[in-house]
């Protein structure tokens, strides 16, 4: 179970990075234009009332690393908008905005602690003082368990609210109803946070941006009004322990540009009319546990750029929709199409940065249209039953840094003489190739002459048929900090060039 925790707290500090390069452009909120606030020259000073639920905010927070020395009640922190993390109307000196969020410029990152800065012990009722604000960032706070306050749905200005990451627990608020002018909400990973009753939620007609990622829905289905909510931009549902189907009236979200429903349902068809939402950049339906084909009209998603079906139980039908997908950068189709052979037209989406196609059983050959995809970064297809005849492909791609070819079949016929003239054994030194996965395979010393134009980071080998000595060229792989050779037939010392490897 500690070994779980340690996972979790992992996930989460990753995670929390993640949404630290994602989240800066949403509605709502510009940093660099709230810092520019800060910044400028202020010709109010704030007032009083205000500056008093300020204090007794933050009276209720345990600031172990002082990050609110600004604030205080001395004479010479008298003027709260100048406070970090507050900000004010230069018109009429209220406070619009109050951003103590992950994002908080003096923000420490605590991996070991979920990354919280600041311990909540309350969300002082004080704070309905600030009838001004628009926007309210307290990401990050852990407020161990306490409910939303109800006083938060009379902060009727509000056109941001954003509580992910807080420990929040029980009903969310009905008088969220009043928040009519909210455009983004976002209460993402409060997982003991219920969702039992979101009839409030049709109310906020201007809201642009949704998510409540992780939030217990107890196993009821998507709430139908959801698809009333026509401003949307961003939705995302992921982890809600959701069951039944996509509601059909999810198809009157024509403005969605990002929408994630992963790791929900139970066994439907993945609907025809998602292929109606033409402005998709960014689709996730992973582990969905979705059957059947992917529907033919995703080849309407001409805009979309990432696209996630993983772990489904898809089948390889209408496949042929994916080629009018041009602007697709990252593709994910892991865990799906049992047996079935790559499909050779996969070649031509030559956009694409990220590809994986694990674990689904896959037979045959790697296309050799493959090698139209130079701007590929990152290829999976471990855990598959992949052969190689040959590595002609594989030279074009000189932006791919990691190639996972593990857990397949794939061997190596003997070198040719002149060794290095065939196409089967040529390199590219220009390639950025750096983490290389081959592990479980059936491949024989012979890699070894392929990979010996390449500067590596990670060179996994393990179970494999490799034989003989280790070859004195790793010695020159400088950059080499992981080479894993276990379970092969290899005999004798290390080379003495392994002295060389000081970050192995």
């Amino acid at each position: 179970m500690k070994g779980d925790g340690r996972c979790l707290k992992l996930f989460l500090a990753l995670l929390i990075l993640f949404l630290q390069n994602v989240k800066g452009g949403e509605v709502g909120h510009n940093h660099s234009h709230s810092h520019s606030l800060k910044d400028a020259k202020v010709t109010v000073r704030c007032i009083a009332r205000e500056r008093q639920a300020l204090l007794a905010f933050k009276r209720g927070l345990v600031d172990e690393f002082n990050q609110l020395s600004t604030w205080g009640s001395e004479a010479q922190k008298q003027d709260c908008c100048r406070w970090e993390g507050v900000y004010c109307s230069n018109q009429t000196g209220h406070v619009i905005q109050l951003d103590l969020g992950y994002s908080f410029p003096g923000k420490i990152f605590q991996p070991d602690i979920f990354g919280y800065s600041f311990q909540g012990k309350m969300i002082s009722p004080k704070l309905i003082e600030l009838q001004h604000l628009q926007y309210l960032d307290l990401t990050l706070i852990d407020f161990n368990g306490i409910q939303i306050p109800d006083f938060i749905g009379s902060l009727t200005n509000l056109r941001y609210l954003n509580l992910s990451f807080c420990q929040m627990v029980g009903q969310i608020p009905s008088s969220f109803r009043n928040l009519t002018q909210l455009q983004h909400l976002d209460l993402a990973y409060n997982w003991r946070l219920q969702a039992e009753n979101l009839n409030w939620l049709p109310a906020l007609s201007s809201l642009t941006y949704l998510d409540l990622s992780l939030i217990n829905f107890n196993g009821s289905q998507i709430p139908d009004f959801i698809g009333s909510l026509t401003n949307l931009r961003n939705l995302s549902l992921s982890y809600c322990n959701l069951v039944g189907q996509i509601p059909s009236s999810f198809g009157n979200l024509t403005h969605l540009t990002d929408l994630d429903l992963s790791r929900n349902f139970n066994g439907s068809q993945i609907p025809n009319f998602i292929g109606s939402l033409t402005n998709l950049r960014n689709l996730r339906l992973s582990s969905c546990h979705f059957i059947g084909p992917i529907p033919s009209s995703f080849g309407n998603l001409m805009q979309l750029q990432n696209l996630h079906l993983s772990y489904n139980q898809l089948q390889p039908e209408n496949l042929n929709c994916l080629p009018a997908l041009s602007s697709l950068t990252d593709l994910d189709l892991s865990g799906n199409f049992n047996g079935s052979q790559i499909p050779d037209f996969i070649g031509s989406l030559t956009n694409l940065r990220n590809l994986r196609l694990s674990s689904c059983n896959l037979v045959g050959q790697i296309p050799s249209s493959f090698g139209n995809l130079t701007q590929l970064q990152h290829l999976d297809l471990s855990y598959n039953q992949l052969q190689l005849e040959n590595l002609n492909w594989l030279p074009a791609l000189s932006s791919l840094t990691d190639l996972d070819l593990s857990r397949n079949n794939l061997s190596l016929p003997p070198p040719p003489t002149p060794i290095l003239s065939t196409t089967l054994y040529k390199t590219n030194s220009s390639t950025s190739l750096a983490y290389v996965y081959l592990s479980d395979n059936h491949l024989t010393s012979s890699i070894f002459l392929w990979l010996s134009n390449y500067s590596l980071a990670t060179l996994e080998l393990s179970n494999n048929n490799l034989s003989g000595f280790i070859p004195d060229f790793l010695g020159n792989m400088s950059s080499l900090e992981y080479l894993g050779l276990s379970d092969n037939q290899i005999e004798g010392a290390n080379p003495n060039s392994f002295a060389r490897l000081c970050n192995l």
